[in-house]
């Protein structure tokens, strides 16, 4: 390697060197929480999962299916559940959900009960939900499909 070369390579490598050392490091909230989340944020058709354990041990519960939201607070749900080997499908109904800045919703069934909570990640395509039935240990992912 030429003198040249080398002094060259050695001085990028320390210029490199600095700029890492000054650089701040980053840090899981530098996200942009500039965009805060709202009702909008949860909009198209997502496929989800629920699974997990029902009515204090009485057996597993598991469902799959889809629901749709507007990004105005309203959507439909339908689902195939399977609770402790007994087989119901295409449950559902509308619902509406309230999304507050930091992403955690809540969903609320016809008569305005909560019936789940949820947080919305990846700019509003995944949710992770937790169902809220007494007794119930039942969590969920849903991922979008389509956009709407």
């Amino acid at each position: 390697m030429t003198h040249r070369l080398s002094r060259f390579l050695t001085s990028g490598t320390l210029a490199a060197a600095l700029i890492l050392a000054f650089t701040p490091p980053a840090r899981a909230d530098d996200a942009d929480h500039s965009k805060p989340c709202s009702n909008r944020t949860l909009r198209g058709t997502f496929g989800f999962y629920r699974a997990g354990h029902m009515y204090e041990g009485t057996g597993g519960l598991a469902a799959v299916g889809w629901f749709k939201v507007d990004g105005n607070g309203n959507g439909v749900v339908l689902q195939s559940v399977s609770r402790n080997g007994d087989y119901s499908f295409d449950e559902g109904g509308p619902f509406t959900y309230m999304i507050d800045a930091n992403c955690a919703g809540k969903s609320f069934d016809a008569d305005g009960n909560e019936f789940a909570r949820f947080v919305v990640t990846q700019d509003g395509a995944t949710i992770y939900l937790f169902s809220e039935t007494d007794g119930n240990s039942v969590y969920g992912v849903g991922t979008k499909i389509h956009s709407d």
